[in-house]
């Protein structure tokens, strides 16, 4: 249940294998073959951003365990520091990884709130 949660956020990472759609529904071939484990999700934002607030706490929601999942969830948040504006919390770093994620995974833009799961 839980790595069928996570694909309904849209793009699926490199390693995930989604192979096609059946009736609306993200056919996702590897769930059945990943080892049981925990399922990574990072979230790139700002405080810059208006919409970041709202992934974070849907995020903190996950941690926090308000959802049943079968599988547990490690979340890790960055901020990115291409908004412009002053944001404590970013990181040149944060950028170059989330940069990482839109090549790797044929991505077009940058924008935030990005959530990745399990890349």
């Amino acid at each position: 249940m839980g790595r069928r949660l996570f694909s309904c956020l849209g793009k699926v990472s490199s390693s995930s294998g989604v192979q096609g759609k059946n009736n609306g529904t993200v056919v996702d071939s590897s769930a059945a073959t990943c080892p049981d484990g925990p399922v990574l999700v990072e979230l790139f934002s700002s405080q810059g951003c208006a919409t970041s607030s709202e992934a974070e706490l849907l995020l903190s929601r996950l941690v926090r365990g308000d959802y049943q999942l079968d599988a547990p969830v490690l979340v890790l948040s960055y901020h990115v520091d291409n908004m412009g504006g002053k944001d404590p919390y970013a990181s040149s770093k944060w950028t170059v990884r989330q940069k990482a994620y839109v090549q790797a995974l044929k991505i077009d833009d940058m924008f935030i709130p990005r959530v990745v799961v399990q890349g």
